[in-house]
């Protein structure tokens, strides 16, 4: 078994400088990333609509702009949303660029994501499944995944806890369920928010588990944790563990000092990490949308988050779906006005 790390930077931590940070950061963040030996570096997005942002790309060929001549260890791993890319646009793999794609997806495009990721794979491509909000699945709707998973053996299947709901006992039986039917050639992978201040602790959690049962394992994290919102679990953090626990080799000198050099200067500037907005999305199992439109729309305090956002139902929190616009917010502002008229 193997236990690896996937860096987020400049990825998940792209939506913080609008997926447009400056040439030389990226640069800096990818050698530093390299220097310390991290395992897998995410690039940024393959999207259909590019429209010039520095880390958004048609293909893999595109990608090669923003990847270093000198690689060291480390391999580069490209990513997609399944419903803002298509499988015409996607070349095939050479083995230049990057040779694995993470895929991701929302369950209600599971049947259409799943064949994405065979065609990627048909590319020569190795695929990340990715469903988003592992939570918000039964243990039904994951065994039936689980099986048309098996079907095709991609590289992994990840647990993404996209709206930062999960606990470590969620974790737990979300893992047991998986080691129990996904087939053991495919590594389990782990993408956590910060919504409840355990990140790290999940990161950790499930590197344990994996190790206890001799199955190979990929957990996400970002420099400092940088990404919108809450963030997401500290790569130098589960470098550091990985180094102590399990006889890693990872550079953390080259970690403290790209973070100091590059990822501090950018957080001064914008704001992510727990706070308790973001405790109030993980807890209500919202998206950060809900959290940003309150805090400019409205007077709302803390209280008052918490309490509109749950006057909404549980699924038109989260802000994704069949016929989901990103811009409506009229549920959302009908349920302000419900809570400040004090009906129930």
């Amino acid at each position: 078994m193997t236990i690896q790390i996937a860096d987020c930077s400049l990825r998940d931590g792209g939506y913080v400088g609008n997926k447009n940070f400056p040439k030389e950061f990226i640069d800096a963040v990818m050698a530093g990333l390299v220097k310390a030996g991290i395992d897998l570096i995410e690039t940024g997005f393959l999207q259909t609509n590019v429209t010039g942002e520095t880390l958004v790309y048609s293909d893999s060929k595109d990608v090669l702009r923003n990847i270093p001549t000198d690689r060291g260890t480390s391999e580069f791993l490209g990513f997609c949303d399944n419903s803002r890319y298509c499988i015409e646009k996607l070349d095939d793999c050479t083995g230049v660029s990057f040779k694995t794609l993470k895929i991701s997806f929302a369950k209600h495009e599971a049947d259409s994501a799943l064949q994405f990721c065979k065609n990627a794979m048909a590319k020569g491509y190795k695929v990340f499944v990715q469903p988003m909000d592992a939570n918000g699945y039964t243990m039904e709707e994951r065994e039936v995944m689980l099986k048309k998973v098996n079907a095709f053996k991609p590289a992994a299947f990840a647990i993404v806890d996209t709206f930062g709901t999960m606990y470590l006992d969620d974790l737990s039986r979300i893992f047991k369920q998986i080691d129990s039917l996904l087939d053991k050639e495919i590594k389990v992978a782990l993408h956590t928010h910060n919504n409840l201040c355990i990140a790290n602790a999940l990161a950790e959690h499930l590197i344990d588990l994996c190790v206890e049962a001799d199955r190979s394992v990929v957990v996400d994290g970002s420099l400092l944790g940088m990404a919108r919102g809450a963030g997401n679990a500290c790569t130098e953090a589960i470098a550091a563990y990985v180094n102590s626990r399990y006889k890693g080799n990872y550079n953390l000198p080259a970690l403290f000092e790209t973070i100091e050099n590059h990822i501090v200067p950018v957080k001064k500037e914008n704001e992510w990490g727990y706070d308790i907005p973001m405790l109030i999305c993980g807890v209500q199992k919202s998206h950060v949308d809900n959290i940003n439109w309150l805090e400019k729309n409205t007077d709302c305090n803390y209280s008052d988050m918490y309490q509109v956002i749950g006057k909404l139902e549980p699924e038109k929190r989260k802000r994704y779906g069949k016929n989901y616009s990103k811009t409506d917010f009229s549920l959302l502002e009908g349920a302000y006005n419900m809570y400040k008229r004090g009906e129930k």
